[in-house]
């Protein structure tokens, strides 16, 4: 792919069963405990972000970004509305391989600032702290150390 061609790729409601973690995806080192809270976030938000997959010859899903997510999904299979998985299915093996690399490099933490201030704004408007852990991914003391912050001037979020 040295040259900008557009990619046509269309995203289907795969059934759970029909889904595997290709061997094209790059993660292969897991955290069980964050697995645990993306299944919480997944249960609580809902799948905010599509998996992507390449169709096998047998018709089956091998998700190659996104094996996160769908190791999530399989903590949730006791609620229906994860029964079908929205998954981009690229055209071609190169493409695929290209999603897989791109997806989990191209991703950047939010800064230090930044989640203070989406925290201080979702504890404003009554969001419990157990709620804001829950979203973000964090545990309830990092969220309270987190809001203690708000009370220093911005300057100081940024050294």
């Amino acid at each position: 792919m040295t040259k900008h061609e557009s990619i046509t790729a269309d995203v289907e409601l795969v059934p759970y069963s029909d889904l595997y973690v290709s061997d094209l995806n790059p993660r292969t080192v897991i955290n069980p405990q964050g697995i645990d809270a993306l299944a919480e976030n997944i249960r609580q938000l809902g799948l905010l972000h599509n998996l992507a997959g390449l169709r096998d010859e047998a018709g089956k899903v091998g998700i190659v970004a996104g094996g996160r997510r769908l190791r999530a999904l399989a903590l949730l299979q006791d609620d229906a509305r994860f029964a079908f998985v929205p998954v981009k299915i690229a055209p071609d093996q190169e493409t695929a391989q290209m999603w897989a690399t791109s997806e989990n490099h191209q991703r950047e933490q939010q800064h230090p600032a930044d989640e203070i201030r989406d925290y201080g704004k979702m504890a404003a408007r009554g969001v419990s702290v157990a709620a804001i852990a829950i979203a973000f991914g964090a545990t309830e003391p990092h969220v309270y150390r987190r809001l203690n912050w708000r009370a220093f001037p911005t300057q100081f979020w940024m050294l």
